[in-house]
């Protein structure tokens, strides 16, 4: 296959709105990014949460106590609620890259976030990452655990096939029926798409929609004064502009016209690290 694609996963609102936002962009041990921000007002306690086919490992640091929480994608635009008073450090793993503790499952987690003991990721691990000084600590601390997680695992047949399947989705901006997939791979319509719901807790039609709005997200982001919406989404695998609008509005709550107002309003008011 050719070189490895992915798209970026996403979650605007918290870059917009969550207080002391700070992130690391990471193409490493399957993590996307990690980043920090503070809950301090509950009247801002609520965010909103985007599908992007990926989960969260969240530890909200408070005075007396750590919660660990872990998120699957949610499945439309959802409110996304933390405890005020604390603290927020997050990793977000790329689609099919999550780990996950041994009695939780990837269709526990989807569109709802469990809340998991402190120990399930290893004794001492919440403990170390809660008394770093910072965002790149925490995040240094985390990838050494799953570097020595991931160094005992092994990848089977069923992983390397919904690697294969992931990657046709990336390449054709989902745009690829899954008679195809089961022509390429020489497995049944029903196996392929039970392989994928097992690693990803959606189906391949659900995640492909997921990809091109969040190919899509990603454009208008990057760009919100210059990015043509139309143009854009043909680009990012959808028909026309119609049909980027029906999903937009579910997946992000708006138009995009109203998101691009708001980024450009917030435009180079977070830090964003490239690593």
């Amino acid at each position: 296959m050719d070189e490895k694609k992915v798209v970026t996963p996403v979650q605007p609102y918290l870059r917009l709105d969550a207080e002391d936002y700070k992130e690391i962009l990471n193409k490493r041990m399957g993590i996307s990014s990690f980043y920090e921000f503070q809950v301090k007002d509950p009247a801002q306690s609520c965010f909103k949460a985007v599908p992007d086919g990926s989960t969260d490992l969240i530890f909200g640091i408070g005075e007396k106590n750590v919660k660990v929480l872990i998120g699957g994608t949610v499945l439309k635009a959802k409110n996304w609620d933390f405890d005020d008073g604390r603290y927020y450090f997050g990793a977000r793993f790329l689609p099919g890259k999550c780990v996950l503790p041994k009695d939780l499952s990837i269709q526990d987690i989807v569109n709802n976030d469990v809340e998991i003991d402190q120990n399930d990721y290893g004794a001492g691990l919440t403990d170390r990452i809660a008394e770093a000084e910072d965002v790149g600590q925490r995040a240094q601390i985390l990838m050494t655990y799953l570097s020595e997680h991931q160094k005992s695992s092994c990848r089977d047949g069923v992983h390397t096939l919904e690697e294969y399947m992931r990657q046709r989705i990336y390449a054709t901006k989902g745009n690829i029926t899954i008679g195809m997939l089961s022509r390429e791979t020489g497995y049944s319509e029903c196996y392929i798409r039970r392989i994928f719901k097992q690693i990803h807790g959606i189906s391949p039609k659900e995640f492909e929609r997921f990809i091109r709005f969040q190919a899509f997200l990603n454009e208008i982001t990057a760009a919100p004064k210059t990015a043509d919406s139309e143009e854009t989404a043909l680009n990012c695998g959808y028909y026309d502009q119609s049909h980027m609008l029906k999903d937009f509005r579910v997946f992000a709550g708006t138009t995009p016209e109203k998101y691009k107002k708001r980024i450009q309003k917030k435009e180079n008011s977070h830090g964003i690290i490239k690593n």
